[in-house]
């Protein structure tokens, strides 16, 4: 297919474990992977899916306030980024950079169309809202540190479940299996959960900022 053409209109395709590591890409050899990711490789975006699908959503669920539908909305936008604006880069570090941008960019996007996210949005810190597209490490540190104070205000069931649904991507069923509930009964804990921790991040974000 090339070019990613999967991810228009569906989500991402993810190759199956040995598929992904027979494609032989890397992050100790960035540079092939970029260069092959410019070119519109789907083997080297669907492996690099692979290794940082957990890692973009739970950057992305940070960047949305702990708005889930709104967090998928930012990571699917932010993997179109890759699809057609992706450059070379040399090592794993500036392709991690340039992926939060690139999500960053995704969300200051959608804050522009108003509505939800512009509402959801008002709990983030100024340093957030600047449009360049460099954005300094820390800035990357702060907001996932941000999330991570809030996290550590639940409990560790509660935690896991956030894990489990936001940052791995496991079914409502698969979920509920592990816990003998229905799928409706886990996404009635989630809904209270996300309540909360929008609630605790912006908490989070007003001691930081006082």
């Amino acid at each position: 297919m090339g070019r990613f053409g999967f991810l228009v209109d569906s989500a991402p395709l993810i190759l199956p474990d040995a598929a992904r590591v027979a494609a032989g890409f890397a992050f100790d050899d960035v540079p092939r992977l970029t260069a092959a990711l410019k070119q519109g490789d789907d083997a080297a975006f669907a492996w690099l899916h692979g290794e940082w699908s957990g890692r973009i959503n739970r950057y992305c669920f940070a960047l949305a306030a702990g708005d889930d539908a709104l967090a998928g909305e930012i990571a699917q936008a932010a993997w179109l980024r890759l699809a057609r604006h992706g450059r070379v880069l040399h090592d794993e570090q500036a392709l991690w950079d340039w992926m939060a941008c690139a999500a960053r960019h995704a969300a200051i996007d959608l804050r522009r169309k108003g509505g939800r996210y512009l509402r959801a949005l008002h709990r983030l810190a100024d340093w957030w809202h600047s449009p360049a597209l460099n954005v300094p490490g820390d800035d990357v540190d702060s907001l996932l540190t941000t999330l991570d104070a809030a996290l550590q205000q639940l409990t560790d069931e509660e935690r896991a479940l956030i894990a489990a649904r936001y940052f791995a991507g496991e079914s409502l069923e698969t979920i509920g299996a592990h816990q003998a509930l229905s799928a409706r009964a886990v996404e009635g804990r989630l809904a209270r959960l996300r309540t909360r921790l929008r609630e605790l991040i912006a908490e989070e974000l007003q001691r930081q900022t006082s």
